[in-house]
């Protein structure tokens, strides 16, 4: 025990310095409902509406960014079909070139001739 509680107990002793007074605990109820106020207070609403434009707008953005990337990032059509027209035609040069016995060098020699 410290001396502060000695000093207390010497002053107060064993008994209990705290009452309750008459009728406090019948009465309670009675005063604290005249305490309380007689209108009753409305509620907040938080609507959930706005939440949902901000996530409905993030994934529009976010989808139209995804698509305008896919977009620049995909080969052209026009590139895709001159490739593939080359890519056809090219085999058939070679037969082409056979069959008249023209060579590397005579093409060479008539492209130099015609500039």
């Amino acid at each position: 025990m410290t001396k502060e509680e000695m000093n207390i107990q010497e002053l107060v002793g064993r008994r209990n310095p705290f009452r309750v007074p008459e009728g406090y605990f019948e009465e309670f109820n009675e005063r604290l409902m005249n305490r309380l106020p007689q209108s009753e207070q409305k509620g907040k609403i938080v609507r959930l509406l706005p939440r949902l434009w901000h996530y409905a707008a993030a994934i529009v953005v976010v989808v139209g960014l995804a698509s305008v990337v896919l977009w620049n990032n995909r080969p052209s059509v026009t590139t895709t079909l001159a490739e593939n027209k080359n890519a056809a035609v090219e085999p058939y040069y070679d037969d082409e070139l056979d069959y008249i016995m023209v060579g590397n060098t005579e093409i060479a020699v008539y492209l130099t001739e015609a500039e």
